[in-house]
């Protein structure tokens, strides 16, 4: 019942439509007229597939809607499909990325049915020298069409580069970074834009000159450093405890580090609120001095 042959002759489906209605067979059978236009009577083809109606089937479908008669001779219909035009292809990438600049190199020559175009951002994939975008035509209420296309996307863009070599563990200096303004493959990673989100802090790792700097490659600086001593205060309601440590681990502001109780010797975890400065709450009755813990009002 589906023949991929082409008909000169057969009646074009709606870009829409999912079902072949009524009312795409009534111009060549008009007993389709007599019902609701909207009728659907069997599943539209797929983008360029001809669906041909032979006459057996052309009789059981007036017998079943009560139609006094069926064509005498077979009946086709196809969803009609074209070659994408490049300047549509354009409009719904700058619908994506409206300030990026856009070149189409190549794409898919497969004829695609007529429908909404679009190349979605997370289409966009990064090759040695261009980059290929993935899309569709979404046609027949919610069905998809794939295509594609070779591009070459690049966009004006705010980066904080290094300007030497940066090692983990020491802040990030104002003399060895600076904010430039180029022309750049677009991308979503959370690269550093102002100064102000690089300058003090401390990369994870080692950060070549000339890289671009993303924030997630770094942290917030350490106000505590393995080896120094802390005092930390531990509160339970109303009362509190102040004892000295020393820290085991390095930790920024609101970072839980490890104090040894010079005491005990045993460890505990604190949160950093200061230079040489932390909180636990509430305070671990044994671990403390060694001794039960006993609570005493400020």
């Amino acid at each position: 019942m589906i023949a991929t042959l082409t008909f000169a002759a057969c009646m074009a489906l709606a870009p829409g439509s999912s079902q072949i209605l009524a009312r795409d067979l009534a111009p060549v059978w008009p007993a389709m007229l007599r019902l609701e236009p909207d009728t659907p009577l069997v599943p539209a083809p797929m983008p360029g597939v001809v669906r041909v109606f032979r006459s057996l089937e052309l009789h059981q479908l007036a017998v079943h809607w009560h139609l006094d008669q069926a064509p005498a001779t077979r009946l086709c219909v196809v969803r009609p499909v074209e070659i994408l035009d490049p300047a549509a292809m354009l409009d719904a990438m700058r619908r994506s990325w409206p300030k990026a600049t856009i070149e189409i190199l190549d794409f898919s020559r497969q004829p695609a049915p007529a429908g909404s175009l679009d190349f979605p951002r997370s289409g966009l994939h990064r090759e040695v020298d261009a980059a290929r975008w993935n899309g569709w035509v979404t046609y027949a209420e919610n069905r998809r069409f794939q295509v594609w296309a070779r591009v070459r996307v690049t966009e004006s863009v705010e980066r904080v580069v290094a300007t030497a070599d940066l090692p983990p563990g020491r802040p990030v200096a104002a003399s060895q970074v600076s904010a430039v303004t180029r022309q750049e493959f677009p991308a979503e990673q959370p690269f550093a834009q102002s100064l102000a989100e690089v300058v003090g802090r401390w990369p994870r790792r080692p950060i070549p000159a000339g890289s671009a700097l993303r924030t997630d490659q770094l942290v917030e600086p350490k106000v505590v450093l393995a080896g120094d001593q802390v005092e930390v205060e531990v509160h339970n309601g109303g009362a509190f405890l102040k004892l000295d440590g020393q820290a085991e681990s390095a930790g920024a502001l609101g970072e839980l580090v490890s104090v040894r109780n010079p005491s005990s010797r045993q460890l505990i975890r604190a949160r950093v609120v200061g230079p040489g400065q932390a909180t636990m709450d509430p305070a671990p009755r044994a671990a403390l001095n060694g001794q039960p813990y006993k609570e005493t009002q400020p």
